[in-house]
């Protein structure tokens, strides 16, 4: 089978992502029968590209990473904005990893709208689709009969709402419990070693873990979006990130960090899920937390999450720590599934 990919997004996700797909070519070929060509890229300030014949990921990723545009790859006519792009890339999937405003889902959500509405499939990165609008592209995927795959939306690559989709069907999920913002726990980690909030900011921005402005991160915004993105897709919940109950970490210090520390217990950014009845809510904020908590022992920028359920009663996933590789890693996985037919 042959797929014809558009990438929507040419950042640091999205460049891992082609570097990804370089690499595991011949894997793909031969594991799975499977080859692709990459017919258009999308970014925010380099420009378009479709070339319907394939474009070539070597030169895409060295133009980009010298800092020049993509428009000498263009073959076509002019496009107004990524809308136009995704309607008139000649692509059968659309991996979209486009940069996220946590407070309206968009533009990704458009994006991904667009693409299904045009028949193709979806692989996503951005949370923001999942948490605003999960149903409604839900639906339309389903109506369209086309994949819409998201594994790299919460915890990166590693399998959590594909074990929820595949491994965890006919459980009902009671409570979700989860460390999901690599940014804020690799600060609080800073914090127990007596480094201020300012300096573990710092610290963070200089490897790359934190943002220029990392206030989303900070006031639990990030964390919101994923924690209503697993209750939506696996408690059958329809809540938005407005709907959470959320303390950030701004309010903390080292001091209190380290007062917790010394009386064995550790201070995390916990994000929660729980069915109460018919309803679900949802909740973000620090909490201290005994050794006896696996969710403690979860330090730099790993994550975990916790599924209590009626019939596993208590299932825990670890993920050390992450790069662009292990997000890109989940999207390699969601197109694979995809072309092998597995949609829903």
């Amino acid at each position: 089978m042959h797929i014809r990919l558009a990438l929507l997004g040419f950042g640091n996700v999205g460049r891992a992502l082609a570097r990804l797909l370089l690499v595991k070519q011949d894997t793909l070929r031969s594991e799975y029968d499977l080859s692709f060509s990459v017919t258009g890229i999308a970014t925010r300030s380099r420009g378009w590209a479709i070339d319907p014949d394939g474009l070539s990921l070597e030169r895409a990723l060295a133009l980009v990473e010298t800092g020049e545009r993509l428009d000498a790859l263009h073959r076509g006519g002019p496009l107004a904005d990524t809308l136009d792009f995704v309607q008139a890339c000649p692509s059968d999937m659309v991996m979209e990893a486009t940069w996220l405003n946590p407070f309206t889902g968009q533009p990704a959500t458009d994006y991904v709208r667009t693409a299904l509405q045009a028949g193709r499939r979806v692989v996503t990165a951005n949370k923001g689709p999942v948490a605003f609008a999960y149903r409604e592209l839900r639906d339309l995927a389903r109506q369209q009969d086309r994949g819409f795959f998201f594994e790299s939306t919460v915890m990166d690559g590693a399998p959590v709402l594909g074990m929820g989709r595949e491994s965890l069907v006919g459980a009902t999920i009671l409570r979700i419990r989860g460390i999901l913002n690599s940014t804020t726990n690799y600060i609080l980690t800073c914090l127990e070693q007596g480094i201020s909030l300012e300096d573990a900011i710092a610290q963070a921005q200089r490897i790359g873990v934190a943002e220029a402005d990392p206030s989303v991160d900070l006031e639990g915004w990030d964390a919101s979006v994923k924690i209503v993105a697993l209750a939506n897709v696996l408690m059958g919940a329809n809540l938005l990130p407005a709907d959470v109950q959320r303390t950030g970490i701004t309010g903390l210090t080292s001091g209190e960090v380290q007062a917790a520390a010394a009386e064995g217990e550790r201070i995390k950014l916990i994000c929660e899920a729980v069915r109460e009845g018919d309803a679900v809510r949802a909740s973000v904020r620090p909490v201290r937390l005994p050794p006896s908590d696996l969710l403690s022992q979860v330090s730099r920028t790993s994550s975990a999450v916790t599924f209590e359920m009626d019939t596993l009663h208590q299932l825990t996933v670890f993920e050390g720590d992450t790069d662009p590789t292990t997000t890109a890693f989940g999207m390699l996985v969601d197109m694979i599934n995809i072309a092998r037919g597995r949609y829903h």
